[in-house]
């Protein structure tokens, strides 16, 4: 996992707004990361600054009406703050301090997401949710997020799924965009009749595929190569399509 080691990072969304162009659109907010300050920009112009204390980093991303801005220490593994403001009035709209380090900001729906690593070893990827609605809400996914459609995302877990040698056990989370809700996915490669076990090797090219509705494990048995396909949109309990079947 590559952790940035410049204070300089630019982050680009959009938001709504009611400054008109010249041709009737509304002109788009974007963040601006520089060395010592954050800056909040429409039409070209700076809306308002946001300070980046000495020796920080900091990362930022507009979306649904708020500005999201991280800062961490740049040389050394602590925590990380969280403030997100609301682009309109400039007021706090929420903060949150985790001990981690931020890998990248992002947003679906009315959420903001925030991959961090949860470990000095940077294995363990983990990802704060934090709604933009006024309700507030903030959760936790333990993993990270592999795929994505119009109404969900898709989160790899640390539980056995990453693992470059496990041949059967795929666990994954779902997050529901409309719902604000995460389930807990947990499929299983199945064997072939009379195939024997399932195996995996790497080296072979056998890994698992991630597309915005499934998840393609390619795996080989004693008849040969065969992939599972699952269905991450549905229920953990859908059976897999396997091809070739025998």
């Amino acid at each position: 996992m590559n952790v940035p080691c410049m204070a300089a990072v630019t982050a680009l969304a959009l938001a709504s707004g009611t400054l008109a162009l010249g041709g009737g659109e509304a002109a788009p907010y974007r963040a601006e990361v520089r060395p010592g300050e954050v800056r909040l920009l429409r039409g070209g112009q700076v809306v308002r600054s946001y300070p980046v204390p000495q020796g920080q980093q900091a990362y930022a991303l507009v979306a649904d009406g708020r500005l999201a801005v991280t800062t961490e220490p740049e040389q050394r593994w602590d925590e990380f703050q969280l403030r997100v403001y609301d682009v309109a009035t400039g007021r706090l709209f929420a903060g949150h301090t985790q001990v981690g380090r931020v890998s990248r900001l992002y947003s679906k729906g009315n959420a903001l997401f925030v991959a961090y690593s949860s470990a000095v070893a940077q294995i363990a990827t983990r990802t704060l949710v934090q709604n933009l609605r006024p309700t507030q809400d903030r959760t936790e996914i333990d993993g990270w997020r592999v795929a994505e459609n119009t109404r969900s995302l898709l989160f790899n877990s640390p539980n056995g799924a990453y693992s470059p040698y496990e041949p059967v056990r795929l666990n994954y989370f779902r997050y529901d965009v409309a719902t604000r809700k995460t389930y807990a996915l947990n499929f299983a490669v199945p064997t072939r009749p009379g195939c024997g076990p399932v195996e995996k090797d790497g080296t072979r090219d056998e890994q698992d595929i991630f597309t915005s509705r499934e998840v393609v494990a390619t795996r080989h048995d004693e008849c040969g190569v065969f992939q599972a396909r699952f269905d991450w949109t549905r229920a953990s309990s859908a059976q897999p399509v396997v091809t070739p079947r025998h």
